[in-house]
């Protein structure tokens, strides 16, 4: 399949060999050892890159398919058709290695295919563990500060990079999960607004999911409003005109779900305002 199918002249070829490898995960990769998993990945990164969009996407679920497997060493079959044992070593740099490094490295003509590419393949990995290996959706969350890191190194925003890691926060995390797991998401996405290591990227994806995650929830969770100070007010003040935006607009969705959340900081606002205008008016007077 890797040395013939992939690279057919044929894009219905190439479509069938990325849905043969998605198959082989499906069943466990019978006889399939860690080396060739991961040389499986590495044909469905390159797989999309291809021209046909049909071919993309079928190596986006495969690369999802095969990743899920190799980090569930339990449900690999062996050449004897028998489950691995407990002891099964974890393929773990595989995220960091066929999701995250592709990703950052993406350029040139392709670049944007690849990205795409690598997001949908993030969402198949993650609907994969939860819905057929039985990861819980409160343990999605873990692979969440894995996602952000592709947007760390960025010293500035960039707007399809932001889109890509938004569409996997929303669908491959967000709307996987139940409405008291997306309560603990909120908060634990909110936490992480308080580490002086986060990029302007970074924050601004951050903070436009939790208005996401607040409209779909209805509610703010109390543990939200005790460090809603430390976190979305704070990113007011941030430097990146980009976060400040992102930072009024989360706290717009906190007036539209709960408006007594920020009723103190608008009255402060309007406060503020008032006394700015009579400072300028006096310092007018003064002049004149």
């Amino acid at each position: 399949i890797m040395r013939g199918g992939i690279s057919d002249k044929s894009y219905i070829v190439r479509v069938a060999a990325a849905r043969c490898l998605k198959a082989f995960a499906n069943i466990g990769g019978p006889g399939l050892g860690m080396a060739e998993l991961d040389t499986s990945m590495s044909c469905c990164v390159k797989g999309l890159e291809d021209n046909v969009s049909a071919v993309r996407d079928s190596f986006a679920e495969a690369l999802g398919a095969i990743l899920a497997l190799a980090v569930n060493p339990d449900a690999q079959v062996t050449k004897g058709g028998k489950k691995q044992n407990a002891s099964a070593k974890k393929f773990d740099d595989g995220i960091q290695k066929h999701l995250i490094l592709p990703f950052v490295k993406a350029n040139g003509a392709n670049a944007k295919k690849l990205r795409v590419g690598l997001s949908l393949s993030w969402v198949f990995f993650l609907q994969m563990i939860h819905m057929k290996y039985g990861t819980l959706d409160s343990e999605l969350q873990n692979y969440a500060v894995q996602v952000m890191e592709i947007l760390q190194g960025n010293g500035s925003p960039d707007p399809h990079a932001l889109a890509c890691v938004l569409y996997v926060l929303r669908v491959g995390f967000a709307d996987q999960m139940t409405e008291p797991t997306q309560g603990e998401f909120l908060v634990f996405l909110g936490k992480k607004l308080e580490s002086s290591n986060y990029s302007a990227p970074t924050r601004v994806t951050t903070l436009r999911i939790l208005s996401y995650l607040l409209r779909s929830l209805g509610e703010v969770p109390s543990e939200f409003k005790d460090i809603l100070d430390n976190t979305v007010v704070a990113a007011l003040s941030h430097s990146s005109a980009n976060v400040r935006v992102e930072a009024a607009l989360t706290l717009r969705a906190l007036a539209e779900v709960d408006p007594t959340c920020v009723g103190g900081l608008v009255s402060y606002g309007i406060t503020t305002l008032h006394a700015l205008r009579e400072t300028l008016s006096f310092d007018k007077r003064v002049k004149i």
